[in-house]
């Protein structure tokens, strides 16, 4: 849908929020439904459950063929190729159709060099038809192994703007606006040498401006290589972490032109990880920011802004740092919603084998409960090892789905298949998990050498579509062809905040049932999904109140609004 045939709302348009109906939007239909299938679920949950998820393969018919490469051909059998690279689902050159970035990964020299390969830009040029232009647009060369790809409007100009982390360095490509980028990294500040994978672009010291968390790894160096041996077969094998000491994490803070400054000790948010994923939101209601690290083989972190401006570390007495045993998992994947419907962000984060998929629900305030029992979620068993993770509604009945993608590390010799099965947790009624993955199509029956994964409405039908990156295995676009009676998109503007309003939380009531949903900073692993905040409605034929609170503070109110539509709101200002 072209820019120009969206629905805007600005702030001085809400002198109708006594009862206005807009426009209704037009909306691509689906033409082709999934039949029905009665699913078992844990034994202790007395009902079978039914689904209509489906997602269709597209990529071989889309044009889209990349694959992220990690080295491990070279035999070095370094920690440094199990990660991979991950995606980011933006509307690069505000066509009115999402793109796609796609990491590239690297390769490892014969005298144990680390080298970059290119990475990919696949610019949308009709319905589900891409075309790679990232030479074109300027995301070349590539200065880095690169790993993770994060995506914002980092300058205000309406373009989003994309960095990369890697291996020894960060890389940021500002978006000029005319469908171009430019390498901005030397003048930006962002003289980063250690190794990084986790970031999130977030107003993390509330003046307005996008400030940068930066989640480092370990201290691995192709110098810092040791020796380990698989004992059952009696060879060699990539070393787990606990070999390698953690890094601390960093966060840069805008100054506003362009360029950034270290702010780490300013903050408070400064302690040593192993970081793999961050997400930022606003967990505790105060309107402030929040970070929360995933940490492999270390306590997961949660730091909690303060009044003062600093943060303080609270993941343990939050509940959050741990598993269900009450040990450190190796957590990866990480992304927040609200699975239970009480208008609390619930935590999901994805872990290694032997280590379930953990939810950690929010009770009150300041504490979550490890609920992935509770939820059936460990029903699947515990022999993943899981990646990339996105929190959405998937079948568009109101209540928040989980999908997370899963792949072994292991070494390349390793007999066993690293490749596993994904899934796709549908949730029943906001008190139940059920995997369907098996039953949802293709892709999702089938294993792969999951890493990053993302979502966007690629086709503007009221559904959100995913995007699954892997280790020496194509990308997968996957069409989301569920039907869907009701829905509803909302993108916003800050003004006053940030123009991408990261931190914001949209509320849609009707039915007696509120939904919430948060614009995030970060989230899933290595990759960023587009930022438009999707509802399904289910049944649900008139959205009676929506309502935008803004980090900035402010609040705006819409009533009586019509399903099936986006709308694009934007923050009211002082100006009159």
């Amino acid at each position: 849908m072209p820019l120009h045939d969206r629905m805007t709302v600005g702030l001085l348009a809400l002198v109708c929020m006594g009862g206005c109906y807009g426009d209704s939007a037009s909306v691509k239909t689906v033409d082709q439904a999934t039949p029905t299938v009665a699913l078992p679920v844990a034994q202790d949950f007395d009902q079978t459950i039914s689904t209509t998820v489906h997602f269709r393969d597209v990529t071989q018919e889309s044009g889209v063929n990349w694959t992220c490469r990690n080295g491990e051909e070279a035999g070095l059998f370094a920690i440094l190729e199990t990660f991979g690279a991950g995606c980011a689902v933006a509307d690069f050159d505000r066509d009115g159709r999402l793109d796609l970035f796609l990491g590239g990964g690297g390769t490892i020299g014969p005298g144990r060099e680390i080298r970059s390969l290119p990475m990919a830009l696949e610019r949308q040029i009709a319905d589900w038809q891409f075309a790679n232009v990232a030479a074109l647009a300027g995301l070349e060369p590539i200065r880095h192994y690169h790993h993770g790809l994060c995506t914002a409007d980092i300058d205000h100009d309406g373009f989003t703007d994309l960095l990369l982390t890697g291996w020894e360095g960060l890389q940021l490509f500002r978006n000029q606006g005319d469908g171009t980028f430019i390498d901005v990294t030397d003048h930006s500040g962002l003289h980063d040498r250690q190794w990084s994978l986790a970031a999130a672009w977030a107003d993390l010291n509330q003046d307005h401006h996008l400030d940068l968390f930066v989640g480092h790894y370990v201290d691995w160096s192709p110098t810092n290589n040791p020796v380990c041996i698989d004992t059952r077969l009696s060879q060699r094998m990539i070393c787990d972490p606990t070999r390698f000491h953690g890094l601390p994490c960093m966060v840069y803070l805008s100054r506003g032109d362009g360029t950034y400054r270290d702010g780490s000790e300013e903050l408070g948010i400064h302690e040593i990880g192993k970081a793999l994923g961050v997400v930022v939101a606003d967990f505790n209601g105060d309107h402030r920011p929040d970070v929360y690290v995933t940490n492999d083989t270390l306590p997961n972190q949660l730091f909690q802004s303060q009044p003062t401006g600093s943060y303080r570390e609270v993941g343990i007495e939050t509940g959050v740092a741990l598993g269900e045993s009450g040990s450190s998992d190796g957590s990866m994947g990480v992304d927040v919603g609200d699975i239970d419907g009480d208008g609390n962000l619930d935590i999901g984060v994805t872990n290694f084998e032997n280590q379930s998929f953990a939810l950690y629900r929010k009770l009150d305030r300041d504490l979550f409960l490890h609920a992935s029992q509770a939820y059936g979620l460990t029903a699947v068993g515990a022999s993943a090892v899981g990646f990339g993770t996105v929190m959405f509604d998937a079948d568009g009945d109101g209540y928040t789905d989980i999908f997370c993608t899963n792949g072994h590390i292991s070494a390349p010799n390793v007999k066993e298949d690293r490749r596993q099965l994904p899934y796709l947790f549908q949730n029943v009624g906001g008190q139940r998990m059920v995997n369907v993955a098996p039953f949802a199509g293709d892709y999702l029956s089938q294993r792969h050498l999951g890493r990053g994964c993302a979502t966007g409405d690629f086709d503007e039908s009221g559904t959100l579509d995913l995007v699954v990156t892997h280790n020496n295995e194509p990308v997968a676009l996957l069409r989301n062809e569920t039907p869907v009676a009701n829905w509803l998109a909302v993108e916003l503007i800050g003004t006053t905040s940030p123009r991408c309003a990261t931190g914001a939380i949209v509320k849609v009531t009707g039915n007696n049932r509120t939904q919430s949903g948060v614009v995030k900073g970060g989230g899933s692993y290595l990759s960023t999904s587009n930022p438009t905040v999707h509802f399904g409605l289910g049944d649900q034929k008139l959205v009676d109140r929506l309502e935008v609170e803004w980090p900035s503070g402010r609040k705006s109110v819409l009533k009586e609004l019509l399903p099936n539509r986006r709308l694009q709101i934007v923050e009211e200002t002082d100006e009159k």
